[in-house]
């Protein structure tokens, strides 16, 4: 079977249990365990009869954290994130995969070559992610990619209630003054 196939990832922005991806019908396809936030944590993708088919292992810390992308426990690729401020560009070495998107919104188009591999946008209710991969070969990574991105624009979305909360507010007309460029 090798058509585009739509899956739903719970939004797991505090949460540090399993998983279940489902499909439109509701059907369990994969289980998503692990945790991320220190070196060599792993997010981990097995089948609903436990095959583990992929993992994402955390390689660094900090502003601009990576991972190491696995499938049959072969290293395929990494991801790191981008310094883009609301609209991303990220690459993924290995498997160059293209992520344009935006983290504000969680809307993200992935693409190999000039080709989509899949799409993620949050659903209404706010509870999970609608994720369609055009592929059924590329699930397994589209789900750890995803499932990373959902996690960094919810630290965005945490971010800015807490600015909200302190009576922030961010000036789209203002530009960064970086102390070594001098403004008139």
């Amino acid at each position: 079977m090798n058509e585009m196939r739509t899956l739903y990832l719970k939004n797991r922005a505090n949460d540090h249990s399993a998983t279940i991806i489902h499909d439109n019908f509701d059907q369990a396809c994969y289980l998503l365990t692990g945790k991320w936030g220190l070196r060599n944590d792993a997010l981990s993708l097995y089948t609903m009869q436990g095959q583990l088919l992929a993992e994402l292992k955390q390689l660094s810390l900090g502003l601009m954290p990576k991972f190491a992308i696995y499938q049959n426990r072969q290293r395929i690729g990494t991801i790191g994130k981008s310094l883009g401020f609301v609209r991303e560009f990220i690459y993924i070495h290995g498997l160059n995969w293209v992520i344009v998107g935006n983290a504000f919104t969680n809307h993200y188009r992935v693409f190999r070559n000039n080709h989509l591999v899949f799409t993620m946008e949050p659903e209404q209710n706010g509870l999970y992610c609608r994720i369609t991969i055009n592929q059924q070969a590329d699930e397994p990574i589209a789900i750890l990619i995803a499932s990373v991105l959902n996690h960094w624009a919810n630290k965005h979305a945490t971010a800015r209630k807490w600015q909200r909360s302190h009576g922030w507010r961010w000036n789209r007309n203002s530009l960064p003054q970086l102390g070594c460029c001098k403004t008139k």
